[in-house]
């Protein structure tokens, strides 16, 4: 059961209009429900946490979810760097 629950939440977070999100991954370990994966922003990860949160499973979660390393679309820019003067 507790697998299933896992799995059901994986395929809401996938589907869900709000995050369409394909690498989140989550687990059953006693009495928590872990979740982890990568996303692009601190705004993504609370959108996901939301969509967990509303499956009121009886169960803490527990985030481990990691912001990815590149910014996405609309991050902030690269910023430009000049090459070093020749004297």
């Amino acid at each position: 059961m507790n697998e299933q629950l896992a799995r059901d939440l994986e395929r809401e977070i996938a589907t869900d209009p709000r995050t369409h999100e394909l690498g989140i991954r989550l687990q059953v370990r006693g009495e928590h429900l872990v979740v982890s994966g990568e996303v692009a922003s601190e705004e993504r990860r609370a959108t996901v946490l939301e969509v967990v949160r509303e499956h009121d499973t009886g169960l803490e979660i527990v985030d481990h979810i990691m912001l990815s390393a590149e910014p996405g679309p609309g991050g902030p820019a690269h910023e430009q760097i000049d090459p070093p003067q020749r004297s």
